[in-house]
């Protein structure tokens, strides 16, 4: 997918995603300091199966919303690269405080036939970019997602609870000090709730955090 990115840079007349004006990356330095500049730091508290500490870098604003839906339905991969880039740097600036011991990283799955779709997984591809940029080891291949279920963006939470119930399947046992769970956009929790009771069982995690792209307000 990089040397894609790299030729659509080459041969498509680039202008910022956000602003239409001319620039030289996805988006222009005015629209990248902009975004940086909303970057949430703050660790917060999750109550699923347990408590965890958690982590979103971005609200839900219109243009947030817009780069994601570029990302995740339209294949963008020139989108997926200004959320790589910003996780990176948001990465660097929390590493030190909250995760220095962190030695593994896991993404949400999603089912084979959405990924036969979409091609790829949105939050995996995050991960892998920030494990390459880490030299952190991923675990995609420890778990899977073993039943299709439809769009749950209109459910309601308790629709959700029982749509999600038994689509994750551990594969393989996770040991790891401190794992982090990525995810692109976290809403009721269900599905996350969900994945995390799926990988702890059978596994040796000491400590898990998670991580969201996006959460809406």
């Amino acid at each position: 997918m990089q040397i894609i990115t790299k030729i659509l840079r080459i041969l498509l007349k680039q202008n910022c995603l956000l602003c239409r004006q001319s620039s030289d990356n996805a988006v222009c330095n005015y629209c990248l300091s902009h975004l940086q500049k909303n970057l949430n730091f703050q660790k917060q508290e999750l109550n699923l199966v347990c408590k965890y500490d958690y982590y979103y870098l971005l609200n839900y604003t219109p243009e947030i919303k817009y780069l994601l839906q570029k990302f995740k339905f339209h294949k963008d991969l020139l989108a997926a690269d200004i959320f790589s880039h910003i996780v990176e740097g948001w990465w660097s600036k929390l590493v030190s405080d909250y995760f220095a011991d962190v030695d593994a990283l896991a993404a949400v799955p999603i089912h084979r036939y959405r990924y036969m779709y979409r091609g790829f997984n949105q939050a995996e591809f995050i991960v892998q970019k920030l494990s390459e940029h880490t030299a952190l080891a991923t675990t995609f291949e420890n778990y899977s997602r073993i039943k299709y279920t439809k769009s749950q963006a209109k459910s309601s939470k308790d629709k959700r609870i029982q749509q999600i119930n038994g689509v994750f399947r551990l594969d393989k046992p996770i040991r790891a000090k401190h794992l982090l769970v990525f995810d692109d956009v976290l809403t009721t929790g269900s599905t996350m709730n969900e994945f995390v009771e799926t990988i702890s069982k059978g596994s040796q995690i000491d400590k898990i955090s998670i991580v969201t792209l996006v959460r809406p307000i």
